[in-house]
C-alpha cells in the first residue's frame, strides 16, 4: 500500500513537471502562407499570452491540455489544444474577402484594410501556372496601373513602369525589392541610347527581376504610389515591386515538390505577304547578277526559269509562300524544378533547384540557366531568430538576337518572294581561300544573309548572379522587437561578339569581348513597438536605418581584321582597339527613417513616415534630403450599413507623399577620356559631350491619392478605386545646347512633369458552392502624362529617332513624354497633298508632324478562375487602349515590295490625287507601284498605328489527379497551358503593337524588325510528396 502511494505521488509530480515545463513554438500565417506579425497567442482563460514577431513566429510557455487561442484582426480565431508536440504552426483564414495581409515597404506584412494607399498583391501560383522565363511578363494584365513592355528575344528584360513616366531621364522603371532587400537593376534599360542614339542595332539584355526564379516566389506586391513606397526615399520615385520568396512550411515530414513545365513556342503571327511578284525591279526579273536588288518589284511569278540570286538560271520563278514562316522553328521550352522543405519548432529550411532550357524560334539560338536557392530560419530561443537565404543563378545565352535596322529579321521579313529560305543556308563558298570566297552569299550584293548571322557569327552572353541576405530578429517583450538585416546582390556578365570575315558590313571581320560586374550591398535595421494603449487604441512605431552601397565596373576589348580568317581570338586581330575600361563606380546612400501607425476602434487608421537620405552622388550642400508621407483610412460601413444588409465593407482612404529620384555616380565634376591613339603620337584628352553639374539636386516626386474600397452582397462583389495626381520637379536631364558651348549637353535640374490617373479593380465571386466556383477580376487603369515645364529656351528635345529618319521620340512643353513626331506627306497652302513633276508623293522630310504618343491611354485586364469538382479553368484577357507605335518594319516591307499592301497599282500604276509642284496644277502623271510605295515608305504618318489590341494572354486547364497516395504522392496536378494564343482584335499591321525596339524611355513607340511575339502551348505537372 505504501509503495503504491509513493508511486502515485511520484507519477503525480512527474506529470505536473512535464505539464508546466512545456514550451510551444511555431508560426502563424495567412491562407497563402504569408506570416502574420502581431498575431496574438493566448492561453484560454488566462492572461498568459504573446504576439508573433516580424516573421510570424512565436514562443509561449504552457501546459499539456491547455487551449491556445490564435487571433488576428480580420481573421477567424482558432483554438487548439496543447498535446505532446512542442511545435504548433497555425494558418488563419480571413473572415471576409477584404481582410487580407499584404507585404508592404521594408518587407513588413500589414492588414490591407488599415492602409491609406494602394497596394496590389499577386500570388506565386498566379505567375507559375503559365510560366515565362521572365516573371515580369507574368504580371501583365494582373495589376491596375502596372505596364510591362516586352522587347527582344530569349534572355531579354522587360520595361516595368507604374503609373506612367515620372522622369525625363533614362530610368523611369520600378525599384525591385526581394525579401525586403533592394536588388541591382543593371541591364533593365537597354536597346538604345536615350540621348539621340539610333535604332539600327538593338540588343536587349536581361537583369533585374528577370533573373528571379518564379518557383521560389511566394507573392509579389506592387507599391504603386509614392506614399506606399515612401520608406525607400530617393529610390521610390517610380514605385516598387516587392518579391517575397518561399520558406519551409512542412511541419511533420520532409516535403518534396517536383514541377515540370514543357511548352512549344512558335510565332503568334507573321506579316501578310504578297505572293504574285518576285525578285527584281521596275517590273522585271534580273537577267544579270549585277541587277540583283533586295526588292520584290520584279515581274509576275509565272514559274518560268529565270536568274536566281546564286547565279543558277534553271530555277523556276515561283512564289515561296512560306519562306518567312519556314525560317522560324517550333522551339521547346522546358522549366523543371525540385524543392525540399521542412519545419519544426527549431525553425524551417527550404532548398530548391530550377533548370530552364529554352530554345529560340531562331535556329542555333538558345538559353540555359540554373538556379540554386537555400533558405533557413532558426528559432534560437523564444526571443531570438535568424533568417538567411542564398541564391546562385547562372545563365548562358547562345546567339542572342538583336533587332533594329541591322537586325537579323530585317533580312527575313523583306526576303524576295521567290527565295527558298533553305537555299540561304549556303551562305559561304565551300573551303574559301580568297577574300571574295570568304564573302557572304546573300540574295543581293552587299546584303546580309540571316543564316550567316545565326550559324556563323557569334553573339553570346554568360551571366552569374548571387543574391542573399541574413536577418536577425529579436523580441524584447510582447510589444517591442527589432531586426538587423544584411543583403547582397553581385552580378557578373561576360559577353562575346564575333562578326566573321566575309560579313556584309565588316568584310575583314571584327570581334569584341567584355566583362562587367555590378553589386549592391544593403545593411538595415528596424525597431518596432506595437502597443495597445487601450481596448480601442493601438500604436505601432518603427524606427530604422539603411546603408546602401552600389558598385559597377567593366572592361571591354575589340578590334577588326582577322589575321587568320578561321581563328577568332583577340590576338589574331590586325587592328586591336584600345581597351575600354569602365572604372569602378561607387554610390553610397545612408538613410534614417521612422513611421508611426495608429488605429482607433478598428475604424480609423493614420500613418505618417519620414526618411532622410544622404547620397554620395550629390554635392555636400545637396546630398541630404528629407522625404515624408501621410495617409488616413476609415472603415465607415458600420455607420452606413451597420447590419451589413448590402455593404460588408466600406473604406475611404487618402494619402500625400514626397519622395525622390537621385542620380548616378560621377555626375558632378568634369572628367575627360584619354584616346588610345593620340594626335601625332602625342597624349591628348577627349572632350566630353556633357558638361556636368556640381549643384545637381535630386528629383522630387509629390503625390496626392484618394481611394475607396468596397465589399458587398455577402462579400461576393468588391471594388477598389484609386485616383492619383503626381508631380515631379527638378528633373535631371542632359539638356541639348549649341555646339558653340563646346558641349552637346548640359546636365541640369529642369522642368516639371505631371501624371494623373485612375485605377479600378473590380472583383466578383460569381458562384461558390461545394462543386462549382467562379471568381473573376477586372483591372482598368488610365494615366495622363503632361510636361508642364522644361527650361528657359528649351521648348522640346529628341530622345531618339529611327534609323530611317522618319520618326523621333520627343518631349515638348504641354505635350507628353514619348510624343511621336515624324515625316508626313507635304501639302500645299490649301492642304492638298503634293507630288513632284514625275508624280511621286513628296515627304515633308522633317520629323515635325505630331503623330501620337508611345504610352497607351488605358490598360485593361480580365482574370477568371472557374472550378468544377477536380477541374480548374483559368484565363486572362488583357488589352491596351490608345497610344501609338511607328512600324519601320511595315515601311520597309512596302519599300521592298513584299507586303500584301504593295499589290496595289502593280499593273495599272496610279495617278495620285494631288497637287503637282512641277506643273503647278492638279496631278496627271501616272507612276508605278514601286515609285508610289518607295515614296510613301519615307512618310511616317502612314506607318504610325494605334496600339489598340485585345488578346488571350494566358489559359490554363487543370486537373487534380485522384488516388495518388497509392503511389506515395500526396497530391498531383496536371495542366494544359497556353500563352498569347490569339488576338481578339489588333489595329497594327505586321507587328505586335506592344513590342518595342528597346526597354529605354527613348525606344518606346518604335518597332523595327522585332522578334515575333511567341505563342506557347504546353503542359505543367506538379507533384507533392
Amino acid at each position: 500500500m505504501r509503495k503504491n502511494s509513493i508511486l502515485s505521488i511520484f507519477l503525480f509530480f512527474a506529470f505536473s513537471i512535464s505539464a508546466y515545463a512545456q514550451q510551444i513554438t511555431g508560426s502563424v500565417t495567412d491562407e497563402n502562407g504569408i506570416p502574420l506579425p502581431g498575431a496574438s497567442v493566448v492561453v484560454e482563460g488566462t492572461s498568459n499570452g504573446v504576439t508573433t514577431n516580424f516573421d510570424g513566429n512565436y514562443s509561449i510557455e504552457t501546459s499539456q491540455g491547455d487551449v491556445l487561442v490564435f487571433r488576428f484582426v480580420g481573421y477567424q480565431s482558432q483554438s487548439i489544444t496543447v498535446e505532446s508536440s512542442s511545435a504548433m504552426n497555425v494558418q488563419l483564414m480571413p473572415n471576409n474577402a477584404l481582410s487580407e495581409v499584404v507585404v508592404t515597404a521594408l518587407g513588413i506584412s500589414r492588414e490591407k484594410k488599415s492602409l491609406g494607399y494602394s497596394v496590389s498583391e499577386v500570388s506565386g501560383e498566379s505567375i507559375n501556372d503559365v510560366k515565362d522565363d521572365n516573371i515580369a511578363n507574368s504580371l501583365i494584365g494582373k495589376v491596375a496601373g502596372l505596364q510591362i513592355t516586352q522587347s527582344g528575344g530569349i534572355g531579354s528584360g522587360s520595361r516595368i513602369t507604374i503609373r506612367g513616366n515620372n522622369s525625363l531621364g533614362g530610368n523611369t522603371q520600378a525599384l525591385i525589392v526581394v525579401d525586403g532587400v533592394p536588388i541591382n537593376s543593371s541591364g533593365i534599360n537597354s536597346g538604345s541610347n536615350d540621348d539621340g542614339g539610333a535604332t539600327f542595332r538593338s540588343s536587349i539584355s536581361g537583369g533585374g527581376i528577370s533573373d528571379i526564379n518564379s518557383d521560389d516566389v511566394e507573392s509579389i506586391s506592387v507599391l504603386k504610389g509614392p506614399t506606399a513606397a515612401a520608406l525607400y526615399g530617393s529610390r521610390a520615385g517610380n514605385g516598387v515591386i516587392l518579391v517575397t520568396t518561399k520558406k519551409g512550411t512542412n511541419s511533420d515530414k520532409l516535403g518534396v515538390t517536383i514541377n515540370s513545365n514543357i511548352s512549344v513556342d512558335s510565332p503568334m503571327f507573321l506579316p501578310d505577304y504578297q505572293n504574285e511578284y518576285g525578285h527584281g525591279t521596275l517590273g522585271a526579273a534580273p537577267t544579270d547578277i549585277t541587277q540583283l536588288t533586295r526588292s520584290s518589284w520584279g515581274s509576275r511569278l509565272d514559274g518560268s526559269q529565270k536568274l536566281y540570286y546564286n547565279g543558277n538560271r534553271a530555277i523556276p520563278y515561283s512564289a515561296q509562300e512560306n519562306n518567312v514562316s519556314d525560317f522560324f522553328r517550333n522551339a521547346i521550352k522546358s522549366i523543371s524544378s525540385i524543392s525540399l522543405d521542412k519545419a519544426s519548432e527549431a525553425g524551417s529550411i527550404r532548398f530548391s533547384y530550377t533548370n530552364n532550357s529554352t530554345e529560340s524560334v531562331l535556329e542555333n539560338s538558345d538559353l540555359n540557366s540554373h538556379n540554386f536557392n537555400l533558405r533557413g530560419v532558426a528559432n534560437l530561443s523564444d526571443k531570438l531568430s535568424v533568417d538567411s537565404k542564398a541564391t546562385y543563378f547562372t545563365q548562358e545565352v547562345n546567339n542572342r538576337t538583336f533587332g533594329g535596322g541591322e537586325g537579323i529579321l530585317g533580312y527575313v521579313y523583306n526576303m524576295p518572294r521567290n527565295i527558298a529560305v533553305d537555299d540561304l543556308k549556303n551562305y559561304q563558298a565551300d573551303n574559301p581561300a580568297t577574300p571574295a570566297e570568304f564573302g557572304v552569299i546573300g540574295y543581293a550584293p552587299s546584303t546580309g544573309n540571316p543564316y550567316w548571322m545565326l550559324l556563323n557569327d557569334e553573339e553570346n552572353e554568360r551571366r552569374n548572379r548571387f543574391i542573399g541576405f541574413s536577418k536577425i530578429d529579436y523580441k524584447f517583450n510582447n510589444w517591442l522587437s527589432a531586426f538587423i538585416r544584411i543583403g547582397a546582390d553581385i552580378t557578373s556578365v561576360r559577353t562575346r561578339s564575333v562578326e566573321k570575315p566575309g560579313h556584309h558590313f565588316y568584310a575583314s571581320g571584327r570581334m569584341s569581348v567584355g566583362e562587367f560586374t555590378s553589386s549592391e550591398l544593403n545593411t538595415d535595421f528596424l525597431v518596432t513597438a506595437n502597443k495597445d494603449l487601450s481596448d480601442k487604441f493601438n500604436i505601432v512605431a518603427n524606427i530604422g536605418g539603411n546603408m546602401s552601397k552600389r558598385t559597377s565596373e567593366g572592361l571591354s576589348n575589340s578590334g577588326e581584321s582577322f589575321k587568320i580568317p578561321t581563328k577568332f581570338f583577340l590576338s589574331n586581330l590586325n587592328v586591336l582597339n584600345a581597351p575600354v575600361e569602365t572604372p569602378l563606380s561607387i554610390k553610397k546612400v545612408n538613410s534614417l527613417y521612422g513611421a508611426l501607425s495608429t488605429s482607433y476602434d478598428d475604424f480609423l487608421y493614420l500613418d505618417v513616415s519620414i526618411r532622410n537620405d544622404w547620397s554620395s552622388t550629390l554635392s555636400e550642400d545637396n546630398r541630404s534630403y528629407m522625404y515624408n508621407s501621410a495617409s488616413v483610412s476609415a472603415l465607415v460601413h458600420r455607420f452606413i450599413d451597420p447590419n451589413q444588409e448590402f455593404f460588408n465593407f466600406i473604406k475611404l482612404r487618402a494619402s500625400i507623399a514626397e519622395v525622390g529620384n537621385d542620380t548616378d555616380p560621377y555626375q558632378l565634376s568634369q572628367t575627360f577620356s584619354v584616346p588610345g591613339q593620340g594626335y601625332l603620337g602625342l597624349t591628348t584628352l577627349g572632350s566630353p559631350s556633357v558638361r556636368l553639374n556640381p549643384d545637381l539636386k535630386p528629383e522630387t516626386v509629390s503625390s496626392t491619392e484618394f481611394g475607396v474600397e468596397l465589399s458587398m452582397l455577402n462579400n461576393k462583389l468588391s471594388l477598389d478605386l484609386s485616383i492619383y495626381d503626381m508631380t515631379t520637379k527638378d528633373l535631371i536631364y542632359n539638356v541639348p545646347v549649341p555646339a558653340a558651348t563646346g558641349y552637346s549637353f548640359f546636365k541640369q535640374n529642369i522642368g516639371e512633369v505631371q501624371n494623373k490617373g485612375v485605377e479600378v479593380n473590380l472583383g466578383a465571386n460569381l458562384v461558390d458552392n461545394e462543386k462549382f466556383s467562379w471568381n473573376t477580376s477586372l483591372f482598368y487603369s488610365k494615366n495622363e502624362n503632361k510636361i508642364i515645364e522644361l527650361t528657359e529656351g528649351l521648348e522640346s528635345f529628341i530622345y531618339n529617332s529611327s534609323n530611317d529618319g522618319s520618326i523621333a521620340v520627343k518631349a515638348a512643353i504641354d505635350g507628353s513624354i514619348g510624343d511621336l513626331y515624324g515625316t508626313a506627306w507635304a501639302t500645299n497652302d490649301s492642304g492638298m497633298g503634293t507630288v513632284d513633276a514625275d508624280g511621286k508623293p513628296i515627304s515633308t522630310g522633317a520629323q515635325d508632324t505630331y503623330l501620337g504618343n508611345a504610352q497607351p491611354d488605358a490598360l485593361f485586364g480580365w482574370s477568371n478562375t472557374i472550378s468544377l469538382n477536380d477541374f480548374t479553368l483559368s484565363f486572362l484577357i488583357d488589352a491596351r487602349i490608345g497610344g501609338q507605335v511607328y512600324s519601320q518594319t511595315s515601311a520597309e516591307m512596302d519599300s521592298y515590295g513584299v507586303s500584301e499592301r504593295s499589290l496595289q497599282y502593280r499593273e495599272s500604276g496610279v495617278t495620285v490625287d494631288a497637287y503637282n509642284t512641277g506643273t503647278e496644277s492638279a496631278n496627271t502623271q501616272n507612276i508605278t507601284a514601286q515609285d508610289y510605295f518607295t515614296s510613301i515608305s519615307n512618310m511616317a504618318e502612314f506607318y504610325v498605328y494605334d496600339q489598340d489590341n485585345v488578346r488571350l494572354r494566358e489559359l490554363a486547364i487543370g486537373y487534380d489527379i485522384q488516388n495518388t497516395q497509392t503511389f506515395g504522392i500526396d497530391s498531383a496536378r496536371l495542366q494544359l497551358i497556353g500563352r498569347n494564343l490569339f488576338f481578339f482584335s489588333k489595329s497594327a499591321d505586321d507587328i505586335d503593337p506592344e513590342s518595342m525596339v528597346g526597354t529605354t524611355l527613348g525606344t518606346q513607340g518604335i518597332s523595327v524588325n522585332a522578334m515575333p511575339t511567341l505563342k506557347s502551348v504546353g503542359l505543367n505537372l506538379t507533384l507533392n510528396f
